[in-house]
């Protein structure tokens, strides 16, 4: 099991399915570290197209930095943003730790990837590189209703 599994239950009827599959991971954890099962209300992922607005800013900046700095692509630039705003953790694959990767955006929901693209857009602002936020973007719509 790792950390950030999960399962989701719409209603009463998916109790007995879904239990049978949380006896067995459990049943699998080894146990050398405690395990924690926690119930929370579900809350919606990150939205394709929040992730899709991103990128664009991802390009936005390395296309600002490449200049000056030859390694600021795209990619790095996502990797920097990650490494600074969601940092990393430590992740094991069977029995091999595998220590200080970076935290992927994916298991993020609306409101923490809103609050992680918040932090990148005053970075950016912070060194001379104004993000564009289109006025139809899930960003801009989730953050008119933040700010209310």
């Amino acid at each position: 099991m790792t950390q950030g599994d999960f399962v989701k239950i719409d209603s009463v009827h998916d109790i007995d399915k879904r239990m049978k599959y949380l006896t067995k991971r459990i049943e699998g954890w080894d146990f050398s570290t405690p395990l924690i099962v926690t119930l929370k209300n579900y809350t919606n992922p990150r939205s394709l197209n929040q992730n899709a607005l991103l990128h664009v800013w991802c390009r936005q900046m390395s296309d600002h930095f490449l200049t000056k700095i030859p390694t600021a692509t795209p990619d790095n630039m996502k990797l920097m943003m990650k490494h600074r705003f969601l940092g990393v953790e430590d992740i094991k694959v069977g029995n091999k730790l595998i220590e200080g990767q970076v935290k992927s955006s994916s298991r993020l929901d609306k409101g923490e990837m809103v609050h992680f693209m918040d932090n990148i857009f005053s970075w950016a602002a912070d060194n001379g590189c104004f993000l564009s936020v289109p006025a139809d973007s899930e960003y801009a719509k989730l953050k008119e209703i933040q700010d209310k």
